[in-house]
């Protein structure tokens, strides 16, 4: 409960402060699968029911594929023999849906009315004609169930049936009707779905990355006697290099200048607490955290850095249980 009080906490905290800051960094940490208490490496893929998309394709390239701290996270079998688990499931439904509208274009290249100069003897266009062009709305979608198979026992360990959809608009030179030609594109483009759906399988079977973009502190509160116009300058000068992800340059400037601060800025802090998460050290970024929680009273600040403590502690948690689960 606790957990999942923790992690709502997190999504409500990460909307509430969208606004704070427009400088971000994008930092990425491991998560497990979904299936705790096993440990899948084996695995045998049988042939999906109904694919006519190549989902148990597209399946089993992401699985020979998935690759976390260099090691491969998948062998595939051929037969149960020593396998840790059997995948198969069923494209529960591959389809598109269309409707038809025309839009008006004008036809410059069409007169239908001219006003005629008689003085001067030459004419001029009042009204050009109307071009109908046909046009479709095609809605696709695919419907995959999945389950992971124990062998022997034929325990389910894990089943999701996962639904994609995605949408597209084209116009057409030629007359109505024009779908006729629908069956080749609809295999095509829901092949692409199936891939997405088995990039979503494949995060949930497997350890892996998740991404959070964090508000960067932009500047030091110029209100603070603590900071002199040129460390203001050259704080600024570092959240630059921060956005670009030039850390390796940034730590050690930012590191300077909380020397100099002698550890009294938050703002500082709560950057170099940002570096850290970003370079994996959670311990020590939690840390950091913390120190500059007791720096400030000003609410704005104190949700982002709430923020920041909340989600170290949960994915250092999580990124324990990833490695367990690695080969």
């Amino acid at each position: 409960m606790k957990k999942i009080f923790n992690t709502l906490l997190i999504i409500f905290v990460a909307f509430f402060i969208t606004a704070c800051s427009s400088k971000k960094l994008t930092i990425k940490t491991l998560h497990p699968s979904k299936i705790e208490k096993e440990k899948i490496h084996t695995i045998k893929v049988e042939r999906f029911r109904s694919d006519d998309i190549n989902q148990t394709t597209s399946i089993e390239n992401k699985l020979v594929n998935k690759v976390v701290d260099n090691k491969r996270v998948f062998d595939l079998r051929n037969d149960i023999f020593g396998t840790d688990a059997i995948l198969t499931g069923e494209v529960l439904n591959s389809s598109v849906e269309f409707n038809t509208y025309y839009k008006n274009e004008i036809d410059y290249s069409r007169c239908r009315f001219y006003r005629y100069d008689e003085k001067n003897r030459t004419k001029r266009c009042i009204e050009y004609a109307v071009r109908y062009i046909p046009c479709e709305n095609r809605d696709y979608n695919v419907t995959t169930n999945v389950q992971l198979i124990k062998p022997v026992t034929n325990n389910i360990i894990f089943s999701k049936t996962y639904d994609k959809s995605t949408s597209e608009n084209i116009c057409f030179d030629h007359p109505y009707p024009f779908h006729n030609r629908l069956s080749s594109n609809a295999i095509r483009v829901n092949s692409q779905i199936a891939n997405e759906i088995a990039t979503d399988l494949i995060d949930d079977i497997s350890p892996h990355y998740v991404y959070f973009n964090i508000n960067i502190i932009e500047e030091l509160d110029e209100d603070n006697p603590l900071y002199t116009k040129e460390q203001r300058y050259r704080f600024e000068k570092i959240v630059d290099l921060i956005e670009n992800t030039n850390l390796d340059i940034a730590k050690p400037q930012l590191e300077s200048l909380n020397q100099e601060l002698n550890g009294k800025s938050f703002e500082v802090i709560y950057n170099l607490a940002l570096i850290n998460e970003a370079f994996g050290q959670l311990a020590y970024a939690h840390n950091l955290y913390n120190q500059a929680k007791l720096m400030t009273q000003n609410i704005e600040y104190l949700d982002l850095i709430n923020y920041g403590i909340n989600r170290t502690i949960i994915n250092l948690e999580e990124r324990i249980k990833a490695k367990s689960q690695l080969p």
